[in-house]
């Protein structure tokens, strides 16, 4: 009978050990994640995207910045690289709040220094890039994905006539230099001037058009701005007058194709069509 109580007395002590160590223990509220980025980028474009620019915060607003890359004094909210692929130790009892960049063209045309601030740089004309944001919810410890969509939208100018050899034609309108990632906006208008050489001159129909160029601006997502551009076509060094097609829409992945025949020598009607599929040129 003392055997058997003692043998009791032995597991209680044994449980009540076992208990007063788990209590000691202390989950760490470190968390790895990898964030793996993509774009909806078109099987159509060739061109790989080139940079990729992330920017962590800890709060929806943007505002207070989460240094989750690097450590002690050199610890930072935003880092770059070429893979689109991110791993951070983050606090798994926070949420985290990314902004993400992606472009083609690096520093070349686009400032990254700030993500709310993207900047068009002096005297370049935008090639494509992407945005997006990203939330990471509070106790996640995985590999998750992000997909952008395109910061910018895409001018197609469609020729239905005959333009004659040793032609040109100069373009001018307005287009935003800035993009604010946390809000999905372009903001800031400069002027912008382009000129397609045309010296091969141009054999084209309403049914088969030709494409004389595909510009693209800067733009924002929530819905299409509108902006007016001004076109001269020169013949052997000779200006033809100026005209412009007015309220053209552009927003952020969406085409906007401008079709007709590009001359004041004659009377021309220009169609303006604007779609989401990125790939498709109307005719």
């Amino acid at each position: 009978m003392k055997r058997t109580v003692y043998i009791m007395y032995a597991m209680l002590i044994s449980v009540f050990a076992s208990c007063s160590q788990n209590e000691m223990v202390e989950i760490s509220p470190a968390k790895a994640v990898t964030l793996k980025v993509s774009t909806d980028e078109s099987a159509l474009t060739r061109t790989p995207v080139y940079r990729y620019v992330i920017e962590v915060y800890s709060d929806n607003t943007y505002t207070t910045a989460a240094n989750v890359f690097g450590s002690g004094a050199t610890a930072t909210n935003r880092t770059t690289n070429a893979i689109g692929e991110f791993s951070m130790t983050l606090d798994r009892t926070k949420a985290y709040y990314c902004l993400i960049w992606a472009d083609k063209a690096g520093s070349d045309i686009y400032d990254v220094r700030s993500l709310k601030a993207v900047t068009l740089e002096s005297g370049e004309t935008p090639t494509e890039a992407w945005h997006g944001t990203f939330t990471i919810a509070a106790g996640t410890s995985a590999t998750l994905s992000a997909t952008l969509k395109r910061a910018v939208s895409k001018i197609t100018l469609l020729e239905t006539g005959t333009i004659l050899a040793n032609s040109s034609l100069a373009i001018e309108f307005k287009q935003p230099s800035k993009f604010d990632v946390s809000t999905a906006t372009a903001s800031e208008l400069s002027p912008r001037n382009e000129t397609i050489d045309l010296t091969g001159g141009i054999a084209a129909t309403s049914s088969s058009p030709a494409t004389l160029k595909t510009l693209y601006v800067l733009s924002s997502k929530a819905t299409a701005d509108v902006t007016d551009l001004t076109f001269t076509m020169s013949t052997s060094g000779v200006a033809e007058a100026s005209f412009a097609i007015t309220n053209v829409p552009l927003q952020a992945n969406y085409n906007t194709n401008i079709k007709g025949h590009y001359t004041s020598l004659r009377s021309s009607t220009f169609v303006v069509t604007y779609n989401n599929t990125w790939a498709d040129t109307d005719y």
